[in-house]
């Protein structure tokens, strides 16, 4: 038998001051920076009710690739087989994710694993209703990709956005190479779209969200077709 406690808080639903947000996620991402040298979480986090794929991995690009075949799996019970949705998948595991993510981890360039709260979401970050003070909860947690974390602020529905994006780069700076920065992070957003569209089966609020997730991942492919190949080194 397992109990949970925490303390209770009174919460204020709206979005957290921008200035002392990014202050919050950047510290822990920069403090955990280098405390571990794989990508992955000894047991599996949930998204919303989604177990995440968190098998240890020693490449960035390759733990990522497994989170979204596990979300793939999961968004694809939820509605009637789509078989542009299909080819699509394909390409992005094999185009684009190698693409945007490969670079990040080759020609001299690299990166370190910090602990990633993965559902950075105005619903999981809200002020206390008396103290004011920020708090953050309901993490997914796993080691990885700073950037990662932010794939869900590019969501208008989070009333997140480019404000939150630029003052989180002015913080921590901008992986390198920085010309990928605005794809890498339409890849990671990808995810919570058909996070959304997995939660609401069968439901014409889903897919809309299987739309919307399908037409960033068509953008994606046409844009990187062959992939890995087609990086050139500025």
């Amino acid at each position: 038998m397992w109990f949970y406690l925490c303390n209770y808080h009174d919460m204020v639903d709206e979005v957290p001051e921008i200035g002392r947000f990014v202050s919050i996620v950047a510290k822990v991402h920069r403090e955990s920076m280098g405390q571990e040298d794989r990508y992955g979480f000894d047991v599996p986090t949930h998204l919303a009710n989604i177990p995440n794929d968190n098998s240890w991995q020693n490449s960035w690009e390759s733990f990522f690739a497994n989170l979204m075949i596990r979300m793939f799996q999961v968004e694809e019970k939820a509605h009637d087989r789509d078989e542009e949705l299909e080819e699509l998948k394909e390409r992005i595991l094999s185009k684009v994710v190698p693409r945007l993510l490969r670079p990040l981890e080759t020609g001299g360039r690299s990166i370190k694993p910090c602990l990633i709260h993965s559902d950075l979401w105005p619903g999981n970050c809200m002020p206390d209703a008396n103290t004011d003070e920020i708090i953050v909860f309901d993490s997914c947690a796993y080691w990885g990709h700073n950037e990662s974390d932010l794939g869900s602020w590019r969501a208008p529905r989070y009333r997140l956005g480019k404000p939150y994006l630029k003052e989180y780069q002015r913080v921590m700076g901008v992986s390198e190479p920085r010309r990928d920065w605005d794809d890498r992070n339409a890849l990671y957003a990808v995810r919570y779209d058909l996070l959304i569209s997995a939660l609401y089966p069968n439901s014409p609020y889903g897919l809309r969200f299987h739309d919307l997730a399908k037409q960033e991942m068509k953008r994606l492919v046409d844009k990187h077709p062959e992939g890995f190949d087609g990086f050139k080194e500025a």
